[in-house]
């Protein structure tokens, strides 16, 4: 299923969409970006933190309006962001500008270092105003393991749950962290669509945990997809 109707989301509404959490933000990023460009959208990358640059796309450190426009003009999918330190981008900040320009604007909100599930620290995520959706990622393989093992900042996650790091993560924990306004759905103003992307549903028991975790969330009035993505697509690097 096309990803940008699977998450509920319209290209024409939901034009700036900031993407938090952890376990495949980067390739739900880039997948959204070439579904964007399939359907004729001018799209520009970027980050409100940190990422590491798409070595198919072109990139440029230049928010200059006229600057962008060419670029878009030429290869219609472009990365906005300033090359900083361990050879990842920083963004540049201009994401009205952006918003001016471009039909869709993906932006990368946090970090989580590989892992598949976080909760915010007191700095993350951040957020645009200019966001339309954010979409929350979470990798259904921190299930049945333990917070120590899995987890970006372990005793963050622990203190948040009331547990210990040797405890499991459990559906109904994932479900907590997605849906709560001190977790992944920290800094999402009320005028933003919100949308959890469970990823990493690679076994037919990780789909049915996926599914016990979507039903926790809509039970909250938000919105689930399940997903996962091959060994190639991982990382976006196929798509472009």
């Amino acid at each position: 299923m096309e990803l940008w109707k699977a998450l509920e989301l319209d290209m024409e509404r939901h034009r700036v969409v900031t993407l938090v959490g952890g376990g495949g933000k980067s390739s739900t990023m880039y997948a959204l970006a070439r579904q964007a460009r399939d359907a004729g959208k001018r799209v520009i990358v970027t980050t409100s933190t940190h990422i590491l640059p798409h070595p198919k796309i072109f990139l440029t450190d230049d928010p200059e309006p006229e600057h962008l426009k060419r670029c878009l003009d030429e290869y219609g999918v472009i990365t906005l962001g300033t090359l900083g330190r361990a050879d990842k981008l920083c963004g540049t900040g201009e994401i009205g500008v952006c918003k001016g320009l471009a039909d869709v604007v993906l932006i990368e909100g946090d970090g989580a270092r590989v892992k598949p599930l976080k909760v915010p620290a007191a700095h993350e995520p951040v957020i645009p105003p200019e966001t339309d959706a954010v979409v929350a990622v979470a990798g259904l393989d921190a299930l049945g393991r333990t917070i120590g093992e899995i987890c970006h900042r372990p005793e963050q996650v622990a203190a948040f749950l009331g547990k210990d790091l040797e405890d499991i993560v459990t559906e109904e924990d994932m479900a907590t962290i997605l849906a709560s306004p001190a977790g992944s759905r920290k800094g999402v103003g009320a005028d933003m669509a919100f949308r959890c992307l469970l990823n990493k549903a690679d076994t037919p028991a990780l789909v049915e945990r996926g599914q016990a975790v979507a039903r926790l969330l809509a039970g909250q009035d938000i919105h689930a997809h399940i997903h996962h993505y091959t060994e190639e697509e991982r990382g976006g690097l196929c798509w472009f």
